[in-house]
């Protein structure tokens, strides 16, 4: 049985280390170390680390891969056909490459959307298609040569948990495979354009931050794209108010004017408007929008 050193730390990265161990032996994981998460800044340990303890299988969490220390963990593990490297959070030198070829799988169709937010740049700019490319790694991100790429198509009304799901099950598909077929030699890595390569930003709290003058469709993409984390937020008599449930619509209002429109209340932006269906107030529990006016009348009218 082939052997595998894995790289991961997400959830998505877990999915893919639960189908590889059906097929080959994992040697040991490379995961980011333990963290606090949450308002209780509770040490959680990644997806991927949990995974492996269900197995017994190696966990290596090193702060940082450039360390020697981390280095001589990795030449001290047996012999391994091949690293795979899936979200895994840090960039990996050439020294650590340098002891097996590693194979990466990214959630776009590179060159497009090197970086580390793929899904939600698709999303944010409107994509209608999107894929999973599979490369062998080189020193810089996402720039290696591409073994195979598949895509798929983006449903207007897709979110990042509805993409990122689609996107989970082609790797999933793709990943066994193509490895299957790369250790036996019979797959001819191709050189990316890197002229046409795009990149996507890490995204921070404040990215989700309407601008209410830009228009319905880009802030319903903004939306889409940023369900997951760091949602998207207006700040209402002080405090700041998560949009966690919206649909566009083309009744005109006033940018960041909250009006009524028959049952539907609505957000003017510079075009069309959002419809508001789940919000939730600083220090609050989310609320339906008409659970929310009962308590909070003043809304209707109010200039956001």
């Amino acid at each position: 049985m082939k052997k595998i050193v894995f790289f991961g730390t997400s959830e998505f990265s877990k999915e893919i280390l639960k189908k590889l161990k059906e097929h080959f032996e994992i040697l040991a994981v490379v995961t980011q170390p333990d963290r606090p998460v949450g308002r209780k800044q509770e040490i959680l340990e990644s997806p991927v680390s949990k995974e492996a303890g269900l197995s017994n299988i190696r966990v290596l969490k090193p702060e940082n891969l450039k360390e020697i220390s981390s280095l001589e963990q990795l030449k001290n593990l047996p012999k391994a056909d091949v690293f795979v490297v899936v979200a895994y959070g840090q960039i990996i030198p050439k020294k650590v490459l340098d002891l097996a070829p590693a194979i990466n799988i990214h959630g776009s169709v590179l060159p497009k959307y090197r970086g580390a937010s793929p899904i939600q740049a698709a999303l944010l700019n409107g994509e209608t298609e999107t894929g999973v490319s599979i490369m062998l790694m080189d020193e810089k991100m996402d720039h290696g040569p591409i073994l195979k790429i598949e895509t798929l198509k983006i449903k207007p009304e897709d979110t990042f948990f509805e993409l990122e799901g689609k996107l989970l099950e082609l790797a999933k598909n793709m990943i066994v495979p193509l490895l299957n077929d790369f250790l036996k030699g019979k797959l001819k890595p191709q050189e990316q354009d890197h002229g046409q390569a795009t990149f996507c930003k890490v995204i921070k709290k404040e990215n989700g931050c309407i601008n209410w003058n830009d228009r319905s469709g880009e802030i319903f993409n903004k939306y889409r794209a940023y369900i997951k984390w760091p949602g998207i937020w207006t700040v209402f008599e002080g405090k700041v108010l998560k949009i966690k449930k919206i649909l566009p619509s083309t009744i005109k209002a006033d940018p960041g004017l909250v009006l009524k429109d028959g049952s539907k209340v609505l957000i003017g932006t510079a075009e069309g408007s959002l419809e508001l269906l789940e919000i939730q107030l600083e220090g609050k529990k989310e609320n339906s929008i008409s659970d929310f006016l009962r308590g909070h009348q003043n809304f209707i009218n109010t200039k956001l």
